[in-house]
């Protein structure tokens, strides 16, 4: 039944720290978009701290420097000059050029008309892709996809699409044999994590697919045609080119995922100047401006800006490589359940963890680790993202919470000791039972006690022959006597029984001399009511006898009582006993009896005063003093 009781007690302490669980885990639920971007910052970290591992990549990046822009004029360069640039880049033996640039409009200087026709040239005879870009503004320049595709499964109506699109002019769109979207689409906070691969364009004919630049670069590098988009419910699903399956987010993009390398450069100033490079044999060469003033740069996971034509090379080499970063489908599973798993495992252990502090510590430290290291593993080995933070962060909460519940049930627990024990109990064994572990208070529990039983002598005649008023201040003064003598020795008053006192000593704490202490409080109540009566007659008020019995037992003590009411008191046949035996002082004629289990362990003299036999008990129970008080006795060494 204890057991049983205690138990559901343990049970009903840890209901708060599981409704703070269910709780943390309602916000995880209703702010899955805000916690979106906590998210993705540790994803960053990921990157951060271990970047991609580099793998081949055939992409070089030709750019249209400070040094040729010093060399050749300002940009908008000829476009005769770009036509030498691309037929320079492919007799350095490039296998595609790309151009990440849009030129909408002819050049109208005295020598565009001819410079155009050059670049279109060019860009016809060499295995060439063009830029075009995708947005809601009016459509400049028309043009149609280059590469052929199909799609498996419905667009969902929900996937967003363009309608206009900016391209470069007829003749130069005609002569590429790829045309890419070269469009960004960066998160809220600004960070490109994302990279299009596929986009949608609303038409009057209907919806058409386009290919980012990114993508078209590696079709023509790979010499494919066309390709195959497979949808779902959400969106995008996979893409499939050359014999492989990209796998896509619901909005047609990959995730970056980005190396610590950099993409080799050559100047455009060396290939005009007529100077091939060994690097752009069989490469993907990107033409791209990188004059200052003229590059866009983007933050990404790793880096704090980066020029787009490198994200672009990072993306071709993830899908040459194969290496693809996604949130598996059971992410938010995986993180909600260690969420609710750790705060459970931290409540059910913090009742031991209170007791060792750097234990808990380091259970907590283990508990909030675990899962980093989980992610790390994962993010690694398989590029799955799951998201430690949030998980590791609401076990700190959760145990945050339950240490102070601990704190709140410690100090709620210091003030009922002092409440309950402070009429009892001396200060000083307030203080050390309240900064004590004992749970002695909280249930019964067998000790060795001293107990002390003293009242008045002839309490019930004077109590005929006084007022209640004068009755009143005689008890009260017994009492405050009893009380001061009891406390000083640090003993436990039990209760006030009319004019009777009870007293024990060894509990809730332990004191070795419990003998002790409880004998020095006896002889010093009766020697105070000797030194104290004098003037309390003169002050009209009878005299004050009293009788003391002292005796040692086993006994239960603890809280005893109702729901309603408990005191802190003690059970068993000693306290019994000692009741009994403060009837025998009168009969002695002697001020103070031990009883014989005061004397079996007693470190003092004592000596047999008598033998009674007490109502209750079988036989006649022998019945002790001290030498002080009757000297002519046997002592008990004598009587054994």
């Amino acid at each position: 039944m204890s057991l049983s009781l205690d138990w559901r007690r343990a049970a009903r302490r840890k209901i708060p720290g599981l409704a703070v669980v269910l709780l943390l885990l309602a916000c995880h639920f209703a702010f899955d978009g805000p916690l979106s971007r906590l998210r993705e910052r540790t994803y960053d970290l990921y990157q951060s701290l271990a970047p991609r591992q580099a793998t081949s990549n055939p992409v070089v990046i030709v750019s249209i420097d400070d040094a040729s822009l010093k060399a050749y004029g300002r940009w908008p360069w000829n476009r005769g000059l770009l036509a030498d640039l691309v037929d320079g880049v492919a007799e350095s033996g490039a296998a595609v050029i790309g151009l990440a640039l849009v030129l909408p409009e002819a050049d109208i200087s005295p020598d565009g008309i001819a410079g155009d026709k050059r670049l279109a040239s060019a860009l016809a005879k060499n295995r060439t892709a063009l830029a075009v870009s995708l947005g809601n503004e009016a459509t400049v320049s028309e043009a149609e996809p280059k590469a052929g595709w199909s799609i498996v499964g419905q667009v969902p109506e929900t996937l967003p699409g363009f309608t206009g699109l900016t391209g470069s002019l007829p003749d130069f769109s005609s002569a590429a044999a790829g045309l890419g979207v070269i469009r960004t689409l960066p998160d809220p906070d600004g960070v490109l994590r994302h990279v299009p691969l596929l986009w949608l364009r609303n038409t009057a004919q209907g919806v058409q697919l386009w290919p980012s630049f990114t993508l078209e670069l590696l079709r023509l590098y790979a010499r494919e045609n066309g390709y195959v988009a497979r949808m779902n419910d959400s969106g995008f699903d996979a893409l499939r080119m050359a014999g492989t399956i990209v796998p896509l987010e619901p909005q047609g993009s990959i995730r970056l995922w980005e190396t610590d390398t950099n993409t080799p450069r050559i100047s455009a100033s060396d290939i005009l100047s007529g100077r091939g490079d060994p690097l752009l044999r069989n490469a993907i060469a990107i033409v791209d401006l990188s004059a200052v003033g003229l590059t866009q740069y983007l933050p990404t996971p790793a880096r704090s800006a980066r020029p787009g034509v490198d994200i672009h090379a990072d993306a071709i080499g993830q899908m040459l490589a194969g290496r693809y970063l996604a949130e598996p489908t059971q992410a938010r599973t995986v993180e909600r359940l260690w969420l609710v798993l750790s705060g459970i495992v931290f409540i059910g252990l913090s009742g031991v963890l209170a007791e060792r502090v750097a234990l808990g510590v380091l259970a907590l430290a283990l508990l909030a680790a675990t899962p980093f290291v989980f992610g790390v593993l994962e993010y690694s080995l398989q590029g799955a993202l799951y998201d430690p933070l949030q998980p590791a962060l609401a076990t700190i909460l959760v145990a945050g919470f339950e240490g102070y519940a601990l704190y709140r049930r410690s100090e709620q627990r210091r003030s009922t000791l002092a409440r309950q024990f402070s009429q009892y109990l001396s200060p000083s064994v307030v203080q050390r039972l309240a900064n004590s572990d004992t749970e002695a208070i909280l249930s019964g529990e067998k000790r060795e006690i001293t107990i002390l039983l003293s009242d008045i002598r002839g309490f019930t005649a004077m109590s005929e022959q006084l007022d209640a008023q004068e009755i009143g201040k005689v008890v009260n003064q017994f009492l405050g006597l009893a009380t001061d003598e009891i406390l000083k020795r640090d003993g436990t008053i039990d209760k006030f029984m009319g004019d009777a006192v009870l007293a024990f000593w060894n509990a809730p704490l332990d004191q070795p001399d419990h003998r002790e202490r409880a004998l020095e409080a006896g002889l010093a109540l009766i020697e105070r009511v000797k030194r104290e009566n004098p003037a309390f007659t003169a002050r009209g008020h009878p005299a004050i006898e009293i009788g003391v019995a002292i005796e040692t037992g086993i006994c239960s003590v603890g809280n005893f009582g109702s729901e309603r009411r408990f005191d802190y008191t003690a059970i068993g046949s000693p306290v019994n006993r000692t009741a009994r035996l403060e009837s025998t002082t009168k009969k002695l004629s002697i001020p103070l009896v031990l009883g014989p289990g005061f004397a079996q362990g007693a470190s003092m003299p004592v000596v047999q005063a008598g033998a009674f036999e007490l109502q209750g008990f079988k036989g006649e129970v022998p019945v002790f003093t001290v030498p002080e008080i009757h000297p002519s006795s046997q002592s008990a060494e004598e009587l054994v």
